[in-house]
């Protein structure tokens, strides 16, 4: 019998515009090159919050501040099952640069489907699309 790992994860939801970052995993990642609402492991001992901005600031240098949890959604893959907190966040400057993934955009949250993103994911930005502004 497999042994199954539990994953927790957050990631963030940040708007700009009318448009929400996504960034693009790197080629010598695991699920390389799926494009993902920025995030990552939530490290032992540490919030939520802690690890949204730790994982911003690695992967692209961005600095936010987490508003509140949108949602949370629980996904197997593998013999994992991943456990993903979204928080709408709040970038606190503009500036961000490809640090620890291959690409990022600013896209339309109604143009989620052309771009190879998990079903977490693809759930919360269409649960996103339904949320009165």
């Amino acid at each position: 019998m497999a042994t199954e790992t539990k994953v927790r994860a957050c990631a963030a939801i940040i708007l700009k515009r009318g448009k929400v970052l996504i960034s693009q995993r790197r080629s010598d990642q695991s699920f390389p090159l799926k494009w993902e609402l920025p995030g990552g492991h939530i490290e032992p001992n540490e919030s939520k919050e802690t690890c949204l901005k730790r994982e911003l600031e690695e992967e692209l240098g961005g600095h936010i501040t987490a508003l509140k949890l949108f949602a949370s959604r629980e996904t197997t893959i593998r013999n994992y099952t991943i456990l993903i907190h979204y928080y709408l966040c709040k970038l606190r400057d503009g500036k961000l640069k490809k640090l620890e993934v291959n690409d990022f955009r600013w896209i339309e949250p109604s143009k989620y489907a052309l771009y190879d993103l998990g079903p977490p994911d693809k759930s919360v930005l269409r649960k996103l699309l339904k949320t009165p502004a």
